[in-house]
């Protein structure tokens, strides 16, 4: 009987874990779609005004410069490159989901092209999106990218 209670106990576990990661790929499909379409709305509706964001820039023979931004500032940030820049393309390589407590991290690479100020710049981030459920709905509470722009 203890090992019919044990097995229920670890399928439970492994449906919950489902469901997470589930759930945090479509977050993410929102996420994507969201910058693919330069909305700010759809945007800010998968964060939070507590969602923490940490930025590495790595520019060269440089050493790496870390900033950290409030979910205004980001938001804020996005909405400049999307004002000022033209052609801007995003794309996405595969995701690699893991639980994480109540929650998953989903990392993945995320390439972008635009043309600011007559030229054309590249951007190559390793992206990790931290993600919970939170009253029901999924979001994003903390975001990480180590970008190399050229």
């Amino acid at each position: 009987m203890r090992w019919l209670y044990g097995l229920c106990l670890l399928g439970l576990l492994a449906s919950s874990t489902l469901v997470h990661a589930d759930a945090a790929s479509r977050l993410v499909e929102r996420y994507v779609q969201a910058l693919q379409q330069r909305d700010d709305t759809a945007l800010a509706a998968l964060l939070t005004e507590d969602t923490r964001i940490k930025v590495t820039l790595l520019m060269g023979q440089e050493p790496p410069m870390v900033i950290s931004l409030t979910c205004a500032e980001y938001l804020q940030q996005q909405r400049a490159l999307w004002n000022f820049a033209s052609d801007h393309a995003v794309t996405v390589g595969d995701r690699s989901v893991s639980e994480k407590g109540e929650g998953a991290s989903v990392t993945f690479e995320q390439k972008e092209r635009y043309k600011l100020l007559q030229g054309t710049l590249n951007r190559n981030s390793q992206m990790t999106l931290r993600t919970r459920s939170r009253d029901g709905k999924s979001i994003i509470t903390e975001i990480q990218a180590r970008i190399r722009q050229w």
